[in-house]
């Protein structure tokens, strides 16, 4: 019995990692749009470090049980990173599908933050680039080259990939 309690709980993870990581940044927008940064203690940088993952292909900002935190995925992991202590408060594992790309999260968000300044709430994988930004803007980073192919206004890409999610589930 416990064993199928296990192998159902670890495929319920894998299936819920394996969506649009944008989703789940969309799904956090409004939480972007009214946050005190004097709130967060640690930046995405050093929630990443902190994990001392080397694929790591996803990190946001949440809300988890009433606290912010960070959300840190690797090939391997998901981690539960705390803003305002700066320890790992949970490591589950997970299973994403190995994907190859010469740029990774850690350079992406590094040259994001020279181009939208330091804030970044978030850094995702979205078919062939990053995406790293905060409430006002988000650059789309080359996965093949360390640049930066576009930024754009966050509130106008949320609102496409919440088209984008409605008409997924109206099929």
């Amino acid at each position: 019995m416990r064993r199928i309690v296990v192998f159902c709980f670890l495929l319920v993870s894998i299936l819920s990692v394996t969506q649009d990581f944008m989703e789940r940044v969309v799904l956090n927008a409004s939480l972007y749009e009214t946050l005190d940064f004097s709130q967060i203690n640690l930046t995405i940088l050093d929630a990443i470090n902190l994990t001392n993952e080397k694929d790591v292909v996803a990190a946001y900002l949440t809300l988890v049980e009433n606290k912010l935190v960070w959300i840190v995925l690797s090939l391997k992991y998901e981690y539960t990173i705390s803003t305002s202590k700066a320890r790992i408060l949970s490591k589950k594992p997970i299973q994403i599908k190995p994907f190859t790309y010469t740029v990774g999260l850690r350079e992406a968000i590094s040259l994001t933050v020279m181009s939208i300044g330091k804030n970044v709430l978030f850094g995702v994988y979205r078919s062939d680039s990053w995406v790293v930004g905060n409430n006002k803007n988000m650059a789309f980073v080359s996965m093949k080259t360390p640049a930066i192919l576009r930024i754009d206004s966050s509130p106008e890409v949320f609102k496409q990939v919440q088209q984008e999610i409605l008409k997924k589930q109206q099929k």
